[in-house]
């Protein structure tokens, strides 16, 4: 391997390596904000690809557009519609980078730009060690290590091009420019770094505009790997995104295809013939002629991705559905299991929304820090998808205590019963206790902010104690009950203490308003938890009786 192309190599790698980084911190930047920005501008199908454009453009990476979307869509956050018009949207501000590096990484002395931008965003995030200003310069630094990558492109292409036979290299037929695209960007993840390659071949000239020009089609369709990857075993909701992706980058990239000899005669006609910043124009104006076509379609093409990927529902229940409706005895027997069974499923939701494996959080009873530290990042499937499972599961119990009130008539089966039907009660407040503080729990997950943190463990503790002590008396542990009962006694005096606490944050920590209203409805929200915890377990305890 010759040093030219150990050079590219490691270029390339840099190049990415900037995104990434990039990405990365402009992501903790903006922190929650940016992705409750995303959910409340995508009530149209307008505002939806006007805010896929700018969001891949801000991030300069529309795979992470692309799987937001999917989460949020996953998670019943967004829209079928909406997901389409940002993922449409989000092949627009994909362009942005290629003007970037069209009229910076080729006009400029790019390695001046590059050391001054990572020095004096190294610096920054040096001085600035906490809070969104140091990710600022973070994000800083990310671009001065992607122009530092640009320019080893450059250099590097440039002695290629001394021992590469390029008259026999633009001989090769465009289809194979075509696939190269299309299996790079599929393999590294990253248009943006396939169409960095595709500039500096043009730029050296080593590739001439055509062959760059199909080399950036078939990127843009490669980006579709990140949808395919994201989808797979995701909601149905996520899988018609992925599929509405596919559309449209696969169509139009067929379009630009057909139509490449008119607008590459075309940029010739207005001076931009064999230049980057005709083909950042190119790529610019095949995804926008994209836009425009499939625009008015996203209502018929929700419709009819509606009618695809229709999951038959799994029976949720273990027991309610096997029994004879003749013995309500026997009913009654089936539906104290259900219940318990209830009781596994609401303390697995609740120990998945905190990011920690249910089979881990509640079979293994060891150091509940150790399992915390752990275990941090969010879990798949995501929690609201959890909660819908469990929606289904509560809604067979009910319909099924229903029909079954009807047909008891022994005192003795009534009371037990009733008492049945209230823990299932208790469960499902429980449960949607939890669900509650899904969105709250997601913005404290995202701050660096060292209270935040801290009150995310906190949160993380009780909650896993209170599941493990409940599912322990659910197995049939007589200490579990007690333990249950102590904690839910301090967590209910602490709730009384609260306001003189958040007082306190807000004084000596100098809390947001916004971060203030979060602490006290999870302070809130977790005491009633436990509560509806509590009272269920109340409600029987002669539970293996």
């Amino acid at each position: 391997m010759s040093s030219a192309m150990i050079e590219a190599f490691a270029s390339l790698g840099l190049f990415m390596f900037g995104m990434i980084y990039l990405e990365d911190s402009l992501k903790k930047a903006a922190g929650a904000s940016f992705k409750k920005w995303v959910k409340i501008s995508t009530n149209s199908d307008a505002k939806a690809v006007f805010t896929g454009a700018t969001a891949t453009a801000l991030l300069q990476s529309s795979s992470v557009v692309t799987l937001m979307v999917l989460s949020l869509t996953g998670a019943g956050l967004m829209s079928l519609q909406s997901s389409i018009g940002v993922i449409f949207g989000s092949n627009i501000g994909s362009t942005a980078a290629g003007w970037v590096i069209a009229l910076i990484g080729f006009k400029f002395d790019i390695q001046l730009i590059s050391f001054l931008m990572i020095g004096f965003g190294g610096i920054g995030s040096v001085l600035f060690g906490e809070g969104k200003i140091r990710h600022i310069f973070g994000g800083i630094t990310g671009f001065g290590l992607i122009f530092l990558g640009i320019g080893g492109l450059k250099e590097s292409f440039s002695s290629l091009a001394e021992i590469i036979d390029i008259v026999a290299l633009r001989e090769q037929n465009v289809l194979v420019f075509l696939l190269a695209g299309m299996v790079l960007t599929a393999i590294i993840q990253s248009s943006a770094a396939s169409i960095a390659i595709a500039q500096s071949a043009l730029f050296i000239g080593i590739l001439g505009f055509e062959h760059a020009a199909v080399f950036v089609i078939g990127a843009n369709v490669g980006t579709t790997a990140t949808a395919i990857i994201g989808a797979i075993g995701g909601s149905s909701d996520k899988k018609r995104t992925a599929v509405a992706h596919i559309l449209f980058n696969v169509f139009t990239g067929v379009v630009a295809f057909v139509l490449l000899t008119p607008m590459t005669w075309s940029l010739s006609y207005v001076g931009l013939n064999q230049s980057v910043e005709a083909l950042a124009l190119f790529h610019t104006i095949f995804n926008i002629l994209g836009v425009i076509i499939w625009f008015p379609l996203i209502p018929a093409l929700t419709r009819w991705l509606q009618t695809k990927f229709h999951v038959i529902k799994p029976v949720m229940t273990l027991y309610i559905h096997n029994v004879s409706h003749t013995l309500p005895a026997l009913e009654h027997e089936a539906l104290r299991k259900e219940v318990i069974h209830l009781g596994h499923k609401v303390c697995s939701f609740a120990v998945a929304a905190i990011h920690v494996p249910p089979e881990e959080g509640l079979k293994h009873h060891g150091s509940i820090s150790k399992i915390l530290e752990t275990y941090k990042q969010p879990l798949l499937p995501s929690p609201l998808e959890r909660y819908h499972e469990l929606q289904h599961l509560q809604g067979e119990i009910l319909d099924y205590a229903t029909a079954l009130s009807i047909r008891i008539d022994l005192p003795e089966i009534r009371k037990d019963f009733d008492q049945t039907l209230l823990m299932a009660t208790q469960l499902i407040a429980a449960s949607k206790h939890i669900r509650d503080i899904l969105h709250d729990i997601e913005m404290l997950n995202e701050s660096d902010a060292r209270e935040m943190e801290a009150f995310l463990h906190e949160l993380r503790y009780q909650i896993l104690a209170l599941c493990m002590h409940y599912t322990d008396w659910l197995n049939g542990d007589a200490e579990a009950s007690g333990k249950l009962e102590a904690l839910f006694t301090k967590l209910d005096n602490s709730y009384k203490n609260s306001i003189e606490i958040l007082n306190d944050m807000i004084t000596n920590y100098k809390i947001s308003k916004q971060m203030t209203v979060v602490f006290m409805n999870i302070t809130h929200i977790t005491r009633n938890f436990s509560k509806a915890l509590y009272k269920s377990m109340n409600q029987k305890s002669d539970l293996y009786a």
